[in-house]
């Protein structure tokens, strides 16, 4: 796999996407800093020095089920970081918690190409280091955690250098085995399980993902698989 790193861009995930359009193979690209960085839903990612902004671009092919591919990168993040699973939780569909607020977050865009491919970008971000004292913490509604506070010597070229071999394998896995090998790694770092939750204006207690991660959602018309896609789930307050 290719690896290229950019002072500064605009997305990474914009840059792989290109990559893929123009016929490029296996590439990882990483930058120091994003202006236009994108989360899911359309919101926007900003990265500078404090965070690990990177992505993953591959062709697949195009009738695989990229079901749970969120989830099943989440894992492979999550067990390389902490290989414990103390620390460092998951929320559906695509968000890393670290000691109970959010640590980064996954962006999985898709591109046709010709011979029946589909070209899949993975984008991570991964906040590297605490807020400053004093900044201003009303625009993270999840809260903020930083790696470092996990493992004070993590720096982004090494940690880049921990997860990429992970992510490639996984890669491999997930183009013959979709997300099921991942389920049971899931819920052990599922962050909602048995609590409250709203996905879109449907409220109930989550109950896991299905091997197709689906998140599992139990109302008072039983459990409902529901599909990622442009939902989000909120966790609800405890009373």
């Amino acid at each position: 796999m290719e690896r290229r790193h950019l002072a500064e861009c605009g997305s990474t995930n914009t840059e792989a996407l290109a990559h893929l359009r123009g016929g490029g193979g296996p590439l990882l690209v990483s930058a120091d800093r994003q202006t236009a960085g994108r989360g899911r839903l359309g919101r926007a990612w900003q990265s500078d020095d404090a965070a690990l902004t990177f992505s993953i671009a591959v062709a697949l092919p195009a009738e695989l089920d990229l079901s749970g591919l969120s989830l099943a990168t989440g894992c492979t993040v999550a067990d390389v970081l902490d290989p414990a699973g103390a620390r460092i939780q998951l929320k559906w569909p695509n968000d890393l918690f670290l000691d109970g607020a959010k640590l980064g977050g996954i962006l999985i865009e898709t591109v046709p190409l010709p011979a029946d491919r589909r070209g899949v970008v993975i984008g991570i971000g991964l906040n590297l280091q605490p807020l400053p004292e004093g900044a201003d913490r009303s625009a993270f509604a999840s809260g903020h955690a930083a790696l470092q506070a996990l493992d004070p010597t993590a720096s982004a070229a090494v940690t880049l250098d921990r997860l990429a071999p992970a992510l490639r394998a996984m890669l491999a896995d997930f183009e013959t085995l979709g997300f099921a090998p991942w389920q049971p790694a899931f819920a052990r770092r599922d962050l909602a399980a048995g609590r409250r939750v709203r996905v879109g204006e449907q409220a109930g207690t989550a109950r896991g993902v299905t091997a197709h991660g689906e998140l599992l959602l139990e109302t008072s018309a039983g459990v409902l698989p529901v599909s990622g896609g442009e939902l989000s789930l909120r966790l609800e307050k405890s009373l």
